[in-house]
């Protein structure tokens, strides 16, 4: 899980492009620019509108009404330019595999766990339906509900529906209330200081990050890994390639620091190690952290920080 500034995604919808949409319902809100003469859009009017009309409809009507309206598709254009072709909560590439934009909190029922039976939001989260705030980029296997289908007996991921808050020292948002008060218990990857709750290793695996001291930290960094289906076979291999691939680049140049007498070769090495770490630590690369953890590994290790701090990586 990478960090998304969403504040980025805010400052392109703040004018969307009439001709990109072809959203007839939209009409009688979009604008023109005096200075252009081109017709655009503003998320926040979209939102506006919506939330206007949903407010005054029954619980039955309004999921229709948003089932309908699913204008919040508009958005994956701009998320995509911003960073990259790739799921917000597994990093993984999306690939020919079906892109969505999920609803970080449910937009139509909010539940606890499959275990418990609990609703926490009977109605969900219909309010943030259209908040640009609310939404996330995602792959199907990170949001659909199902087994591992490459392990035996494993256990259901995906986060469909499910919205886990910690009960005990939060609380659940009233209708259209703030959710300042509430403590979720998914990580959240426009949350700066969520994303680094988690960590892999050289296998591909992910982890909660070891540094932390924080219990409820820990719970919160396991919750999310089954929820999202982070621990997905699949999902290891890619990881464990990534780390392979950047663990190759850095021993090599390694080897050609401390042994090679050749000019020529230690250039040749060491701008494939720059090229391919800062390639794969980009924040638009799949599995960019976990690329990151590994840089981070190598430079706690003895001569190759100082061949890293060279190459400032």
């Amino acid at each position: 899980m990478r960090y998304i500034d969403i504040e980025l995604i805010r400052n392109k919808v703040k004018k969307i492009k009439w001709n990109e949409m072809n959203k007839n319902h939209l009409e009688d809100i979009l604008s023109i620019d005096e200075e252009t003469g081109e017709k655009y859009i503003s998320w926040d009017d979209i939102e506006s509108k919506h939330l206007t009309i949903i407010e005054d409809l029954s619980s039955e009507d309004r999921k229709k009404y948003i089932s309908k309206y699913s204008d919040w598709n508009i958005l994956q254009k701009i998320m995509i330019e911003e960073y990259g072709y790739k799921c917000w909560y597994s990093e993984a590439p999306i690939g020919n595999g079906e892109l969505e934009i999920d609803h970080y909190r449910p937009k139509n029922r909010a539940r606890q766990d499959d275990e418990s039976g609990i609703v926490n939001k009977e109605n969900g989260y219909w309010w943030l339906a259209y908040k640009l705030d609310n939404y996330r980029l995602s792959g199907t296997l990170a949001n659909i509900r199902r087994r591992d289908r490459l392990k035996d007996n494993s256990e259901v991921g995906g986060k469909g529906d499910l919205f886990p808050l910690d009960l005990d020292q939060g609380l659940i948002a009233d209708e259209k209330g703030s959710t300042f008060n509430e403590i979720p218990l998914l990580l959240d990857p426009i949350v700066a200081s969520d994303v680094g709750l988690l960590s892999f290793d050289e296998d591909g695996s992910v982890l909660p990050n070891p540094l932390i001291n924080d219990d409820n930290d820990k719970k919160r960094a396991e919750i999310s890994i089954q929820i999202y289906h982070l621990d997905l076979d699949q999902l290891e291999i890619q990881r464990q390639q990534v780390w392979q691939e950047c663990s190759r680049v850095i021993e090599k140049a390694y080897l050609f620091y401390v042994n090679s007498d050749s000019r020529e070769a230690k250039k040749l090495a060491f701008c494939n190690c720059v090229e391919t770490i800062t390639k794969k630590t980009n924040h638009k690369a799949e599995f960019s952290s976990v690329a990151r953890v590994c840089l981070n590994i190598y430079k706690k290790r003895e001569g190759y920080s100082d061949l890293l701090g060279l190459l400032n990586l």
